[in-house]
C-alpha cells in the first residue's frame, strides 16, 4: 500500500509538470481519440501515399493543433471537463482552417500588400487562437516573446538609437504575419512534415516494444557495473533519444525506472535526477532524430538533413560519452557497486525474443545514409516497416490496440511543437517585416568588434536567456534567425554557427535556473529541482563546450580531413575524462582542489583544438594530478 502511494505522489508531480492535459472516457474519449487518429493517418497518407499542396497541408496540421490543444489542455479554470470557451476555440479553429481552404493563389500575393477585409478578420482570430493555445501547452514565456515583436512592430518609432524603426498598421502586421512567410511558413512546413512523421515513427516504435527493447538491452549490458543503474540511463536515453529527440520525453518515460534504481543502488536523489536530466537532454542532440530543430536547422541553411544528422554524430558521442566518465568516477568515489545478475535481463534472451525490434531504425538510417532518400520518405517507410516487423515474433506483433495508441500518442506527441511553431511563424515573420534581427546581428558584431570568441560568449549568453522560457524549437528559431548572421560574418560556415546555437537551445534543459528536464527528473528522484538543475550543470560542462569546438575545429563536424578527426577525437575524449576528474575530485582516490583546478584547466586545453593548447593541456593535467595526489596525501580538505 505504502508503495502505491509513493507511486502516486510521483505520478501527480508528473501530471503538474504536464499541465495537468485532460484525460476522458465514454463518449468524449472517443471522439477526441477519433480526430487524433484522423490527424496522424492525414498526414501519412498526404506525406507517404498522395502528395498535397503545401498550403493545404500547413493548413490541416495546424487544424489539428488548434482543435486538440483546447480540448486536451484545460483554460485558466484547470478544469477537467470541456467548457464553453473550449468549444468556441475549437470551432473558431474550424472556421479559420474553411478560410484559408477556400483561398486561391492570391492569398499568397497579396500578403503585407493588398489584404481583403476576410484576410484581416480570419487573421486576427488565427493569431489569437495561436496565441492561445501556446499559452495553453507551452504557458507564458513564449506568448510574451510573441507580444514583444508585435508591440516593435507596431510602435517601432518609439524605441531608442539603432532600435528605432517603423510603426506598421495593424492590418499591415496581421495580413504579414496570416500567410505563407509567417503562421504558414517554414517552421509549421516543417512541422507538417519531418517532425510529424518522426513523432509517428517514435511512437509506432515504443508501441511495437522497442523502448523496452533499449531499455532491457541497457541493462544486460551495463547494469553489473559500478553505478550500474546510472550507467543504464545514460545509454538508455542515448537509444531511446534516437526516436522520442525531447529531453522531457526521455526523463518521463525512462527516469520512472532508472531513477527509483539509481537511488537504490547508492546515488544521493540530486544525483540520480541529474543524471536522468544530462543524459535525457542529450536525446535532443543524439541523431539520427534531434528533435524539431535540427529540421528546421537543414532548412534554413539549405542542407540535407542527412548530412546535419552526420555532422551532429561525433559531438553527441562525445557529451554521452563524457556523461559515462562522470557517473564511472562518481561511482568509483562512492564505492557503490552495480545490480546482481539475478536483478538484470539475460543479453542473448532480450536479442533473441525482441532484437528484430531494431531493425525499422537501421531501415530509417539505410535509407538516409546509404540510399540518401528524404526524410520523409524514410520515416514513412520506418513507420510502414515498424509494423511489419513486429509480425516477425508471435509476442511482439503489434495489433489494433497498438496501432490505435501509435497513432493517438503521434499527434499528442506533435501538440507542443505545433504549437511553438506556429508561433514562432508570428515571431519570424515581425523579424523579417521589422528588420529587427539585422539590427540585432549588427548589434552582436559591434560589441564583439573583431572577436570571435566574444560573439561566440554573447551568443551563448543571449539563447540562454532565451532558453529560460522558451521550448527548444521557439529558442533555436528566434536565435538562429537574430545571431546566426552574426556568426557567419565574422567568418563561420552557416553549419557551425547553426549547431553552436542548437546546442545551446537543447541545452537549456540543465542551464540553471530554469532547466525544464531538471523539474520532471526532480519529481521522480522526490529531489529539490533546483539542486537537481545545478547538479546536472556541472555533469554536463564538457556539453557546453562542444559547441565551441565545433566553430574552432570544424572536424568534430566530420568537416576537413580524416586525419584531423581523429585527433580531434582522441584529443577530445582525453580533455573530457580531465574535466570529469576535476568536477568529481576522484582518480583512484581523492584530489585536493587546487590539483582539480589544474586539471579542469588542462582538461579545456586539450579539447581546444591546437598543437600548443594540446601541450599545455598535458602538462596541467600532469601537474594537477601530481599536486592533487600530494596534497591530499599532507592532509589537504578534500572537497566534492
Amino acid at each position: 500500500m505504502a508503495a502505491k502511494t509513493e507511486e502516486a505522489k510521483v505520478q501527480e508531480l508528473l501530471d503538474e509538470y504536464e499541465k495537468r492535459k485532460r484525460t476522458f472516457t465514454g463518449r468524449t474519449a472517443l471522439i477526441v481519440s477519433v480526430i487524433a487518429i484522423a490527424g496522424s493517418l492525414w498526414h501519412i497518407y498526404a506525406l507517404g501515399i498522395a502528395a498535397t499542396s503545401v498550403i493545404l497541408l500547413r493548413n490541416i496540421h495546424l487544424m489539428f493543433g488548434l482543435i486538440l490543444i483546447p480540448l486536451l489542455y484545460p483554460g485558466f479554470d484547470r478544469s477537467e471537463k470541456i467548457a464553453i470557451m473550449d468549444v468556441i476555440m475549437v470551432f473558431a479553429g474550424i472556421a479559420v482552417t474553411a478560410y484559408v481552404f477556400m483561398q486561391d493563389h492570391s492569398f499568397v500575393l497579396r500578403a503585407g500588400v493588398s489584404p481583403t477585409q476576410g484576410d484581416i478578420i480570419f487573421g486576427t482570430l488565427a493569431i489569437v487562437l495561436i496565441l492561445a493555445v501556446t499559452r495553453r501547452v507551452l504557458g507564458w514565456p513564449l506568448v510574451i516573446v510573441t507580444f514583444a515583436f508585435m508591440i516593435y512592430a507596431k510602435f517601432g518609432s518609439f524605441f531608442p538609437g539603432m532600435f528605432m524603426g517603423r510603426n506598421y498598421s495593424l492590418t499591415k502586421i496581421i495580413s504579414y504575419v496570416f500567410n505563407i512567410d509567417g503562421i504558414y511558413g517554414m517552421s509549421i512546413g516543417v512541422s507538417s512534415t519531418y517532425v510529424v512523421l518522426f513523432i509517428l515513427f517514435g511512437a509506432f516504435l515504443k508501441n511495437s516494444g522497442a523502448g523496452e527493447l533499449y531499455t532491457d538491452f541497457s541493462y544486460a549490458i551495463a547494469g553489473r557495473a559500478r553505478g550500474g543503474p546510472a550507467k543504464v540511463a545514460v545509454i538508455s536515453s542515448a537509444l531511446f533519444g534516437t526516436i522520442s529527440g525531447s529531453g522531457i520525453a526521455n526523463v518521463v518515460t525512462t527516469g520512472t525506472m532508472t531513477i527509483p534504481l539509481m537511488k537504490k543502488s547508492g546515488f544521493r536523489k540530486e544525483y540520480a535526477g541529474a543524471i536522468e536530466a544530462v543524459a535525457s537532454t542529450g536525446g535532443q542532440i543524439m541523431p539520427p532524430v534531434m528533435g524539431a530543430g535540427a529540421f528546421l536547422m537543414a532548412e534554413m541553411i539549405g542542407m540535407p538533413y542527412t548530412n546535419v544528422m552526420i555532422a551532429a554524430i561525433l559531438p553527441a558521442l562525445l557529451y554521452f560519452i563524457t556523461t559515462f566518465f562522470v557517473i564511472d568516477l562518481r561511482a568509483g568515489k562512492d564505492g557503490l557497486v552495480g545490480l546482481k545478475a539475478a536483478e538484470l535481463p539475460n543479453l542473448k534472451e532480450v536479442v533473441s525474443s525482441k532484437g528484430h525490434l531494431v531493425l525499422p531504425l537501421l531501415i530509417l538510417l539505410y535509407a538516409l545514409i546509404i540510399q540518401g532518400t528524404t526524410p520523409i520518405k524514410a520515416a514513412f517507410l520506418s513507420i510502414i516497416s515498424c509494423v511489419v516487423v513486429s509480425y516477425l515474433k508471435k509476442s511482439t506483433r503489434m495489433g489494433l490496440k497498438s496501432i490505435v495508441n501509435a497513432l493517438e500518442s503521434g499527434i499528442y506527441g506533435s501538440l507542443e511543437v505545433i504549437a511553438a511553431c506556429a508561433c514562432a511563424g508570428i515571431i519570424m515573420a515581425l523579424v523579417s517585416l521589422t528588420g529587427v534581427g539585422l539590427k540585432l546581428s549588427s548589434l552582436i558584431v559591434m560589441l564583439a568588434g573583431s572577436s570571435l570568441f566574444l560573439a561566440l560568449i554573447l551568443t551563448a549568453v543571449i539563447i540562454i536567456i532565451l532558453s529560460m522560457g522558451l521550448p527548444t524549437t521557439a529558442c533555436y528559431l528566434i536565435g538562429a534567425a537574430i545571431m546566426a548572421p552574426a556568426l557567419t560574418q565574422l567568418g563561420i560556415s552557416p553549419i557551425q554557427s547553426h549547431m553552436f546555437i542548437f546546442y545551446f537551445a537543447c541545452l537549456s534543459g540543465i542551464t540553471p535556473p530554469v532547466a525544464l528536464a531538471a523539474y520532471p527528473a526532480a519529481a521522480i528522484a522526490k529531489a529539490n529541482p533546483v539542486t537537481v538543475s545545478f547538479v546536472a550543470f556541472r555533469m554536463a560542462l564538457v556539453g557546453f563546450i562542444i559547441p565551441f569546438i565545433m566553430v574552432y575545429s570544424p572536424a568534430i563536424l566530420l568537416i576537413g580531413e580524416t586525419l584531423k578527426v581523429i585527433i580531434v577525437v582522441i584529443t577530445s575524449l582525453a580533455g573530457a575524462y580531465t574535466i570529469a576528474v576535476a568536477t568529481e575530485g576522484w582518480f583512484k582516490r581523492p584530489l585536493h582542489m587546487l590539483g582539480r583546478v589544474l586539471l579542469l584547466i588542462g582538461g579545456i586545453g586539450m579539447i581546444i583544438p591546437g598543437t600548443s593548447t594540446d601541450i599545455a593541456g598535458a602538462v596541467l593535467i600532469a601537474a594537477g594530478y601530481i599536486i592533487g595526489r600530494k596534497l591530499y596525501k599532507k592532509g589537504g580538505e578534500i572537497v566534492g
